[in-house]
Formats: C-alpha cells, sequence, structure tokens
C-alpha cells in the first residue's frame, strides 16, 4: 500500500473510509486532489471496485484531466476504464446515449452563451419586443435559473417570461439544440422518469466521486442523487469556504446540510495546508472566521515563516498598475512571471494594468476574457462543422452562410427562416427557397454555391478524422485568403488562431477523438482555466473566480474598495450576498504560496467617471499583525506607501465614520445630506442615500429604493425631503 506513503493521519483516514456517505471538508491547499485520486486507487487496488464501476466528477477539464492522469501514472501508464469527467460533459455523453427516451435525436448542438443570446435576440425581434424593456442578458439568466431549479416542469414566475421561455426552448427543440442547462435538466430528466435507464446506471457507478461539492446547484445535486443507489459508495469532497458560485445557481446548503440529505454520513476534516505560509494562512483564517453559513476550521501549515500579507495603497488605478508593474520588473526575473498572478473582482479592473504591462515591457496573458473557441475566425469555421453534425441548426448554418461574404444580410435570413420552420432541416429548407426563387438572382446564386458544398462536407463528417476535414473545407473556401482580404493587418494573427485550431484537432485525435461530433462536444464544453497557458513565462492577469482551483507564488489581490470588492450589489442585496464576497477574497487570498499583497485605490475611474473610494472591509476585517507595508518599488513613489500604522490607523478612521456601504463618496462636502441619511423622493418613495459622484454643480446622489434598486439623480434637480 505503498500510495498511502506521504498522506496525513486525517488523507489516509479518508482514502480507507468504507461505511456509508463521505464527506470531506477539504480547506484550501489541503492535498484534497491527492485524496480523491488516493482513494480510487485504493479501490482498485484493494479489489473494493474494478475501473468500470468508478465515477468520479469536478468542474473543469483541467481538473478532471488531471486527477485521470494521476491515476494511470500509479498504474503505469495504462488506459483504464474510467469515467472521470466534468458534470457537463458526463451529461452530453449520457444523451448522446439515452436521447431517444425523449424521442429526440442524439446529434444535438451545445448552444453556448453567444448562441443563446442569439436566439433570444431573434425571438424578441419576431415578438416585435423592445431589447432595452427586456435585456436578453437578463433573460438568459432567467431562463438559467429556472433550469437549474432542477424542475424539468418549472417556468419562470412571471407569466410573460414564461411564455419566452417556452418559446426559447421551443425554438432550441426545432434545431435540435440544447443549451448548457438542458445537459444536466433533460439527463435528470430521463433518469428520473425511466426506472430501467436509472437502474442500468446506478448498477454500473455503484462508487461516486464528487469534487468542489460546495459548487453544486440544486440540479446537479439531483444527478447526484439519481445515480447513487441506497447502498451506494458515494463520497463528496469541498469546501463551503470556497463557494462563490451562488449568482450562478449553485447552493451553498448543499454541503452545509449534507449530514441531513443522507444518513450516516461520516465526516472528515483537512486542514493542514500544503500550499501557502503561515502568515497568508493566518490572514485568511481571519477574513472568512466572519462568516456564519460555515463549518468550523482552521488552516495550519508547517511552513511557519514567510512575508507578512502586504497592503499597497495607491492614489489610482493607473498608480496601482505602476507600482505593482515596478515591483514585478524590479524584484521578478522573467522565468518567474509564470508563478505570478493579479486578481481581480471584475473584468474591466484589468484595463489599467494591461496598459502598464505593455508600457514596462512585462509579458503577460488575459484569462478569462475571449475565449480562442469564441474568436470569430474560429466560431465561422466550427459553424460549418456544427451545421454538417446536425441538419437543423439554422443558427450555425446561417453562420456559416456568411463565411466568406455571399451578400446574404439579415434581410434575406428574415425571408430564408420561415422556409427553415417549415422544413425541419436547413438544406431542405435552402433547396426549397431556391425552387420558389425567394430571394433576389444575386442571393439565389450564392446559394446554389453554398448547398453542393454544405452536402460534400456533410458526407466526410462521419469519414474524415477532423483535422482532414478542417483542412479540406479551408482549401475549399479558400479561407486564408479571404481573412487576408477581410482585414489584411490582423489577418496573421487570425491565420495563427486557425493553425492553433488545427494542432487542437490533432491533439485531440491522439486521445481518441475521432469524428466531428466529438470534437463539438470538447469545444462547447471548454472552460477559462483550459486555456492558460501553464507553460509561458508571463504574468497571469483574471478574475478570482477564474483564479479558483490554482496556485502562484506571488499573488497581487487589486481594487480591494468597497463597492468594488465587495461589489455594491452584494453589499445592497443581503448578508448572503457579502457573505459570498468574503469567500471570494478568501479564494483570492488562498491562492498564495509565498507572497499576498493586496492593493487599493483612492481614486478609480468607473463607467466614465472618477470617483473617491475606502479600503475594502476584507482588509480592516483581517489581524492587524497580519498585514505589513507595501512591497518596495524602488521608486519615487514608493513615498506614497507612507507609515503602515498610519495607514491603518486612517483607514479604520474612514471606516468607523462612514457608512462602510458607501461605494460613492463627495469630493466636496455635502452642505444638505450625508451618506446613510433616509430621505423621500417624489416618485420612488422612501429611500436611503448611498452616495455622491462628482463635484460641484455636476454633483450626482447615489439613493437606493428598497425594492426598486439604486438609482442616481443629480443632486441639483431631485426632489428629495429628508426623513428624520
Amino acid at each position: 500500500m505503498n500510495y498511502l506513503e506521504g498522506l496525513n493521519e486525517e488523507q489516509e483516514a479518508a482514502v480507507l473510509y468504507q461505511g456509508g456517505p463521505l464527506l470531506i471538508l477539504a480547506g484550501a491547499g489541503s492535498g484534497k486532489t491527492r485524496v480523491i485520486t488516493t482513494r480510487i486507487v485504493h479501490q482498485i487496488e484493494s479489489d473494493i471496485a474494478s475501473p468500470y464501476e468508478i465515477l468520479a466528477m469536478t468542474f473543469t477539464n483541467k481538473a478532471a484531466r488531471e486527477m485521470k492522469s494521476r491515476i494511470e501514472q500509479y498504474f503505469g501508464g495504462d488506459r483504464l476504464d474510467l469515467s472521470i469527467t466534468t458534470f457537463h460533459s458526463f451529461c452530453a455523453r449520457f444523451l448522446r446515449r439515452e436521447m431517444a427516451y425523449l424521442d429526440r435525436e442524439t446529434n444535438f448542438a451545445i448552444f453556448d452563451s453567444q448562441d443563446q443570446m442569439g436566439v433570444i435576440k431573434r425571438l424578441l425581434k419576431e415578438k416585435g419586443i423592445v431589447e432595452k424593456r427586456e435585456p436578453p442578458n437578463r433573460l438568459r439568466t432567467i431562463f438559467s435559473n429556472t433550469k437549474n431549479s432542477g424542475d424539468v416542469t418549472a417556468e419562470p414566475g412571471n407569466e410573460f417570461h414564461a411564455s419566452l421561455y417556452r418559446a426559447y426552448n421551443d425554438n432550441l427543440k426545432r434545431q435540435n439544440a440544447l443549451d448548457f442547462d438542458d445537459l444536466i435538466m433533460l439527463t435528470c430528466h430521463i433518469l428520473t422518469e425511466f426506472e430501467d435507464c436509472r437502474n442500468r446506471y446506478q448498477n454500473r457507478f455503484r462508487h461516486m466521486l464528487v469534487d468542489e461539492f460546495q459548487d453544486t446547484n440544486k440540479a446537479q445535486f439531483k444527478l447526484i442523487q439519481l445515480l447513487t443507489v441506497a447502498d451506494g459508495d458515494l463520497c463528496v469532497v469541498g469546501d463551503e469556504d470556497q463557494s462563490i458560485y451562488g449568482w450562478r445557481g449553485a447552493d451553498i446548503n448543499n454541503i452545509l446540510d449534507f449530514r441531513h440529505s443522507y444518513s450516516g454520513v461520516k465526516t472528515f476534516k483537512l486542514e493542514r495546508n500544503y500550499r501557502s505560509t503561515q502568515p497568508i494562512l493566518d490572514f485568511a483564517n481571519a477574513v472568512i472566521a466572519k462568516n456564519l453559513n460555515r463549518h468550523e476550521k482552521k488552516l495550519w501549515t508547517e511552513v511557519k515563516e514567510g512575508e507578512s500579507v502586504q497592503i499597497l495603497p495607491a492614489q489610482n488605478e493607473r498608480d496601482e498598475a505602476s507600482l505593482i508593474g515596478n515591483v514585478i520588473s524590479r524584484q521578478l526575473t522573467p522565468p518567474q512571471y509564470r508563478e505570478c498572478a493579479i486578481l481581480f473582482r471584475a473584468n474591466y479592473l484589468s484595463r489599467s494594468f494591461e496598459d502598464a504591462f505593455r508600457r514596462l515591457g512585462i509579458p503577460y496573458q488575459l484569462v478569462g476574457g475571449l475565449k480562442f473557441y469564441d474568436r470569430k475566425e474560429i466560431k465561422d469555421l466550427l459553424a460549418y462543422a456544427r451545421a454538417v453534425v446536425n441538419p437543423r441548426d439554422w443558427t450555425s448554418c446561417c453562420r456559416a452562410l456568411g463565411v466568406p461574404s455571399r451578400s446574404i444580410g439579415a434581410r434575406s435570413l428574415e425571408l430564408l427562416t420561415p422556409y427553415f420552420k417549415t422544413e425541419g432541416q436547413s438544406l431542405l429548407a435552402l433547396k426549397k427557397a431556391l425552387a420558389d426563387k425567394a430571394l433576389r438572382p444575386k442571393q439565389l446564386n450564392a446559394i446554389k454555391t453554398f448547398v453542393p458544398l454544405l452536402e460534400k462536407f456533410s458526407e466526410k463528417a462521419t469519414s474524415e478524422r477532423p483535422s482532414v476535414w478542417l483542412q479540406g473545407l479551408i482549401d475549399a473556401l479558400d479561407y486564408r485568403a479571404y481573412l487576408e482580404r477581410e482585414d489584411e493587418g490582423s489577418a496573421e494573427f487570425r491565420v495563427q488562431n486557425i493553425d492553433e485550431l488545427m494542432s487542437a484537432m490533432s491533439e485531440l485525435e491522439q486521445q481518441g477523438v475521432e469524428t466531428m461530433a466529438h470534437f463539438m462536444d470538447y469545444t462547447a464544453l471548454v472552460s477559462d482555466q483550459d486555456e492558460l497557458d501553464d507553460d509561458c513565462d508571463k504574468i497571469s492577469l483574471m478574475t478570482v473566480h477564474a483564479a479558483k482551483g490554482l496556485e502562484f507564488d506571488h499573488v497581487f489581490v487589486v481594487g480591494l474598495e468597497e463597492g468594488v470588492f465587495p461589489n455594491q450589489r452584494a453589499m445592497e442585496d443581503s448578508p448572503n450576498a457579502l457573505e459570498e464576497e468574503r469567500r471570494l477574497f478568501y479564494v483570492a487570498a488562498t491562492r498564495a504560496k509565498r507572497r499576498l499583497v493586496l492593493s487599493h485605490a483612492q481614486y478609480r475611474q468607473t463607467f466614465g467617471t472618477r470617483a473617491r473610494t475606502f479600503p475594502s472591509r476584507f482588509v480592516r476585517e483581517a489581524k492587524r499583525q497580519a498585514i505589513a507595508p507595501g512591497p518596495s518599488t524602488d521608486s519615487p513613489k514608493k513615498s506614497r506607501i507612507g507609515d503602515l500604522g498610519l495607514q491603518l490607523s486612517l483607514i479604520e478612521q474612514q471606516l468607523a465614520s462612514k457608512d462602510v456601504s458607501v461605494e460613492f463618496r463627495p469630493a466636496l462636502k455635502q452642505p444638505r445630506y450625508r451618506p446613510g441619511d433616509s430621505v423621500e423622493h417624489a416618485t420612488f418613495g422612501a429611500g436611503r442615500i448611498v452616495g455622491f459622484l462628482g463635484r460641484g454643480t455636476g454633483t450626482k446622489v447615489s439613493i437606493h429604493f428598497a425594492g426598486k434598486g439604486t438609482k442616481l439623480f443629480y443632486l441639483d434637480r431631485v426632489p428629495l425631503k429628508k426623513i428624520e
């Protein structure tokens, strides 16, 4: 049992335990991946389970690949019949096999967020609804939350939204398409309604492990329950202190109440940290201790010595980026850049760092920005692939029609769409439109050349390897020349992306991907972390959400101001929302292995306006002894850091004397009102002043009205009455 060597006492106990449902509370950096993989190795080596009977599910392809690689490496590199996968990948494969239970085809397309938005926008246009009245992104969130409830019969509570929801689903079904939420919802629906199917999967997967359990939503937890037999082996691993996806449906109660969902649950806590130094852990422990909805635990490490957590005040966002850039360029060498990350609450905060790093010549990669498979040239080519894999994917067919340009615009597509609704397949619709001469001669000639092209590559899609198929398509379209004609300046970069797509296909073919259909599933389920290049000497810029599960020697958490991190919405919403913001900050802090630097700006420009800001409560809540002066930059700006004691004292005075939920502060004293004042507006009723924006005659006041949100008014024009 040499695979147990190096495990600590708690880890070994969790690996060896057999006897019912198991909950492993694994703190940040406590070796949870090793525990999961070692538990699987132990079950196979001890003949507790065969590889075929084991199902392990997590949230990213990167994590799934790492777990499978570790296990296969132990067994000498042999490829085992193990199911280690993400929730969405498992459900995609399940539905490819079992969709016939719902009398639907198995060659469905998986629509990404852009595709969904396209469907919703066309739906609104057909119904004559102005997008400002019903923002498509908000509708997509409503639809997603409905599906993530775990109930296939659920609909939005608002009847108008419910009618749009039904129309949206009908549109997807007409195109033989699913969105991401459908993957889990329909899998649960089949397992619930069809006992023979449920028994088949339960009898196979008698040993189930779930990673990152704190991030599961209601539908995912229902899936776990449907796959688990009464006497089966279920092990869930997670940390409620790292539950940061409530905004997309994750339910922290799944892990908090797990002991009530199953009888006889055994719980192990993994509190020994193998990633960070004790000063970093002391800081993180102090921050997360403020949360109420959590299991009591405290991270510790044998690495007692290390740099104190540092705080770096700056004048503004440009100063903040320059200060950190100077620290990096003066104190780190290029090979160390790969072990350095800049973490922020929202993507818009990256701009000042990108500008500063370009100016200073510091190489960086922006993780979680425009994904590789979302780039125009990639989506253009893959639109052909999706159109041939799924003959009913009208969305992809319409995109392919426009690449290269065939003079078929929005008006032509409007005339063609009714043919698709009648015929049910893209090619049949186009042929019928040709027969009816539904368009002008120029557009009809374009369709005459497009139809045989699509037919030709539809036939090849089932017989040729993906890379061969794609190369043939590129040649047939003369696509590289098309890119040159469209924009010579960007053509070289876009051609490099096409070459990278070819490389990705070749690599996946070596891993067993044989058809375009299989490759399309892979591209649809790629996450931000799957595109992180671990082997390049670049600084990583990313949101804290994108950094989940990663670690770096040097971590800079930036933009730590009230209203930014924590963000304003969380401060105005509920205690639960604020607790999630604190968990998000805890995740950011625990990404650091050796060095953690926190920065905030005195002024920050957001949405075109510069405003006074105040340091985040998360900095103030931490233990004072865990914070040290900011890192030296060896530059004239060093003096801005000032004396630590004075800085902390000033921060405390500012936060103590003001309402800490204020985002916008007065640049000049306002004689009539102060943040926190209760006021009455002639139209919106009673509200509370959140803060002020701007100065002089242009000063605006931000007021929060219960149930109506936060509104912004010009102070000298708004009809207000102070409520004493």
